[in-house]
């Protein structure tokens, strides 16, 4: 396969770029590799670097490339920018979780911030809550204040753990579900019972039980 590329850009591939070189009436013709002054992609013209001047035409170079890698790398960066987007906000979690595969999967020792997600031994996305240095007992999948599934719509209100230090403690504006109701934290570092101190309940609905 053949790239075409303009200003370190890759204008796309052919297996057979189309040769062009402007004839004595000013007309663009077909012509052999050889004869060349530029190529014709996507309906422009385009000057080949290194050839004759074509007046007003951009220049671009053709790097011969493998197809398979190419493909590769373009599903790469797709990936990147798709799960960037996902993490701002600027993908919806329904969305997200029918491309779970496109997330890194959870690991540990690694340091984690609030909104990075990643996909989990059992298939789903989470969410990470709050910033931490994860570890092998901190899993997705039970460290409630730490990490929310947002492969299930449902888990936006998880059940309420008690949180064993300031380490799992519930960030400000954490949501949950306890005894029947949802319940949204009032403070950092949350490690009262909803109901106790430091929550207030959601005044839109009860959870369901």
């Amino acid at each position: 396969m053949i790239k075409i590329i303009k200003d370190g850009t890759s204008l796309g591939m052919t297996e057979a770029p189309t040769y062009v070189r402007q004839a004595e009436n000013g007309c663009f013709v077909l012509c052999q590799e050889a004869e060349a002054t530029g190529i014709a992609h996507n309906g422009t013209v385009y000057h080949l670097l290194g050839r004759e001047a074509l007046e007003g035409a951009e220049s671009v170079i053709l790097e011969e490339t493998d197809a398979g890698e190419e493909i590769e790398r373009t599903a790469t960066t797709n990936g990147i920018v798709f799960t960037t987007m996902a993490e701002a906000g600027n993908i919806d979690d329904v969305t997200a979780a029918e491309h779970a595969d496109l997330f890194s999967p959870w690991a540990y020792p690694v340091n984690y911030t609030a909104g990075q997600i990643r996909r989990y031994t059992d298939g789903k996305l989470y969410k990470c809550l709050q910033a931490h240095t994860s570890q092998a007992d901190w899993t997705p999948d039970t460290a409630v204040s730490l990490w929310v599934s947002i492969s299930d719509p449902a888990e936006e209100w998880p059940e309420w753990s008690q949180p064993m230090g300031a380490h799992d403690a519930y960030a400000q504006g954490a949501k949950v579900s306890h005894n029947g109701k949802h319940w949204i934290s009032d403070v950092a570092a949350n490690v009262w019972e909803p109901g106790v101190y430091g929550w207030t309940e959601a005044a839109d609905d009860a959870a369901e039980v």
